[in-house]
């Protein structure tokens, strides 16, 4: 007899992972960085096992520009989920610091837990400093490559994403809302851009939906059926270390810079998000508790009597990012005190 929630639960395991680029290491600094090349890298590390590149390299060779893929289910936020996404090292690992949709953001608390805060995007620091990126994951079978299961590419990239979304959508749109299983070449092709008013060579994903007919869309019946197992999920503490350079990873001391007469943060722009607030009576008056949790982590806690900043602090709700002055306290022994915020839009 099945065990309800376990016995019925199965997912597709994943194989192995493709770069877009391979790692060198500079002759003045001796420091690895990223450069991205014309061709899929498949190489033997923690994801991707030695029998799995030689399978792979068995079909397509060492430097292959176009490979077949087929996607796992009919869902394009299972099989390529995007996201804003920031990582720090903790000890000798590396864990998902922060992942947002450039609305909302999850965040670790310092606590061990993580928060639910407002996503700044383009305004947050973290990703001013380009500690964050827009990293979308893409996870497809490769039917020509012995093996069952699925492989994963990253890409941060802007021309490489909306690529691969419109085919998607093209594709979808062809075949009724349908995709599964559905072979596509997936190619590495060269695109002038002028990022800076110069003519640049870069290398982004196509789809290859031209080498197909509408009727071989129309007509395709997808292999996959509605009791096909899910994917198994992407590790979220997995740094897509093909694309994050070691200064790119966000540290403890991110920002953090001392103001005469106020007691360090450890946000130099004193930017956090609302964690919890709390009131209480106090003396003839009233007291306000938040909980704020930085941009590095941390979680201040910062008490006010002030009945301007309390009557502000009523209108916040968790996971609003403020702009905050603190000082400490001369009303609470050892205690920071907050003396004015601005919610951040």
């Amino acid at each position: 007899m099945p065990i309800k929630g376990r016995s019925d639960v199965s997912r597709i395991p994943r194989i192995g992972k493709i770069d877009l680029g391979v790692k060198q290491k500079s002759e003045r600094s001796g420091n690895e960085y990223p450069t991205a090349v014309d061709y899929f890298v498949v190489k033997p590390d923690e994801s991707t096992s030695e029998n799995a590149v030689e399978a792979f390299r068995s079909v397509y060779g060492d430097r292959p520009r176009e490979i077949t893929v087929t996607f796992p289910s009919n869902n394009p936020e299972q099989f390529f989920p995007q996201f804003l996404s920031s990582y720090r090292r903790v000890g000798e690992r590396y864990e998902l610091y922060c992942k947002g949709d450039g609305e909302t953001a999850n965040r670790v608390d310092g606590q061990g837990g993580r928060i639910q805060v407002q996503c700044l995007y383009r305004d947050c620091p973290v990703f001013q400093e380009g500690k964050c990126k827009e990293l979308g994951q893409l996870q497809f079978f490769l039917p020509d490559v012995p093996g069952i299961g699925v492989w994963q590419l990253d890409t941060s990239s802007w021309h490489t994403t909306i690529n691969l979304n419109g085919s998607i959508q093209m594709v979808m749109a062809l075949t009724g809302g349908r995709i599964a299983m559905v072979p596509l070449k997936l190619r590495i092709v060269p695109k002038v851009v002028n990022p800076d008013g110069r003519p640049k060579t870069v290398y982004v994903l196509t789809l290859g939906i031209d080498d197909m007919k509408l009727t071989d869309f129309m007509t395709r019946t997808p292999l996959l059926t509605a009791t096909m197992p899910s994917v198994e999920p992407i590790p979220e503490d997995e740094l897509p270390d093909d694309l994050y350079l070691d200064t790119q990873i966000v540290d403890d001391k991110l920002g953090m810079q001392e103001e005469p007469g106020h007691e360090s943060v450890s946000e130099g722009a004193d930017i956090a998000a609302v964690s919890e607030v709390k009131f209480k009576p106090y003396r003839d008056t009233e007291a306000a508790m938040v909980r704020l949790a930085s941009l590095d982590g941390e979680l201040l806690e910062l008490l006010t009597a002030e009945p301007t900043v309390v009557k502000k602090l009523k209108s916040l709700r968790e996971g609003t990012a403020i702009r905050f002055e603190a000082t400490q306290s001369q009303r609470w022994l050892d205690r920071l005190e907050l003396v004015d915020f601005k919610v951040v839009s």
